[in-house]
């Protein structure tokens, strides 16, 4: 239930990821641009990641001591890095002078969760001690991607999950925006660091956000969009760095026919398998029941081509393997044109098949009315990629 704090002033709830907090240094950047914020004249949340790397760091560590870890093993472990976070970026604030900010876990603020370790969803959030530290003046600087599960376990909320609290808390708080602040100022129509070219968007709409994240866009969570569209939180992208907002997500939507970015996803290991119709049933509502997100799935004629981030790569292969015979690959990427209306039969799929067909070679296709998706050869997506790109902006 949506519980305002008792203060005249408007909410803001901000998300700094990982890489704004890498160092001391960059902590230090970032507490400045909190303190200006609240300068403004706004109540703030903050939620961050964990520094840097350290998240991939843990996991490391997890598997050079057990080839399986337990999943609530691995949620105690992996909470650790965002509670460093809270604690020294509060201390950053609070040196500055400039405002009293106080630092919460996911369980102490009440992000209440499933029991699904690892992978848990966002039941409730209490936040009492949050609306109360809010009416006090106060910078309330929570940690992101965990909570405590209905039976007081740490949980986790996999792999982008502070994106996630933020925009949990922005409904829980009504706030008037969340801000996804991160080293890129809004979303691109194409990541800028491999096409120079790429433009960023100043709007979009909710199902073109989502189809974004879905398809492996990195400045947003597809947990949170659904969140954010799920309970109408209004969410501004901007940079860390500068503190400028570049991108705003509305539900707006866009007019049909537009065409809004072109996304890669490398983090792909492909499953090949042939299998009866009712093994093919019965693995969806295995990998569902796992929460193991199918990124490619195609079923026909007994054989079935199944793509998976490299992370479950291997516990779906363990699954099909007690049933049928599987061959593995890790050389292809999905190459993604996301807009409204641009499924097949569209004009802008007629067009991006025609850049397409001459040049590359390409495996299994997916479209909707907000995405038309290719699998393609890893050593050909750089290119086809740009030739896309060219071709639309």
């Amino acid at each position: 239930m949506t519980q305002k704090p008792n203060t005249s002033k408007p909410i803001i709830v901000q998300k700094y990821g990982g890489s704004s907090l890498a160092n001391p240094g960059m902590i230090q950047k970032v507490a400045r641009n909190i303190v200006a914020k609240k300068e403004e004249d706004y109540d703030l949340v903050v939620v961050v990641s964990a520094m840097g790397k350290t998240t991939d760091h843990f996991i490391d560590l997890a598997h050079q001591v057990s080839p399986n870890p337990d999943r609530r093993e691995m949620d105690m472990l992996l909470s650790v890095g965002e509670r460093v976070s809270i604690s020294l970026l509060a201390m950053a604030i609070n040196a500055t002078g400039k405002g009293h900010a106080v630092s919460y876990t996911g369980s102490q603020v009440g992000i209440i969760t499933d029991d699904n370790h690892t992978q848990a969803q966002i039941l409730e959030v209490k936040g009492h001690r949050l609306r109360q530290a809010l009416e006090q003046g106060k910078i309330v600087i929570v940690a992101g991607f965990q909570g405590v599960s209905v039976n007081k376990e740490i949980t986790t909320l996999g792999r982008g999950g502070s994106d996630t609290t933020a925009v949990a808390l922005a409904a829980a708080l009504n706030a008037e925006a969340c801000e996804i602040m991160s080293d890129v100022d809004g979303i691109y129509t194409a990541d800028p660091n491999k096409i120079p070219t790429a433009k960023r968007i100043e709007r979009l709409d909710f199902d073109q956000a989502l189809a974004l994240a879905s398809s492996g866009a990195q400045v947003l969570h597809k947990t949170a969009v659904e969140f954010a569209r799920q309970h109408n939180v209004k969410l501004s992208l901007g940079s860390s760095f500068t503190g400028e907002i570049g991108t705003i997500v509305t539900d707006e939507s866009m007019a049909k026919g537009f065409v809004t970015g072109v996304v890669v996803d490398n983090d792909l290991d492909i499953i090949r398998a042939e299998m009866e119709n009712e093994d093919g049933a019965k693995l969806v509502h295995t990998l569902s029941r796992e929460r193991l997100h199918c990124k490619v799935w195609q079923f026909a004629g007994g054989r079935a081509v199944i793509g998976v981030s490299k992370a479950d790569a291997e516990t779906v292969s363990n699954i099909l393997q007690k049933s049928v015979k599987i061959r593995r690959e890790s050389d292809f990427s999905i190459l993604t044109l996301i807009g409204t209306g641009v499924g097949i039969g569209s004009p802008p799929a007629e067009k991006f098949f025609a850049i397409l067909e001459k040049r590359f070679k390409f495996d299994a296709v997916a479209s909707d009315e907000f995405y038309l998706k290719i699998l393609i050869k890893n050593e050909e997506t750089a290119q086809a990629a740009a030739a896309v790109h060219d071709a639309f902006f």
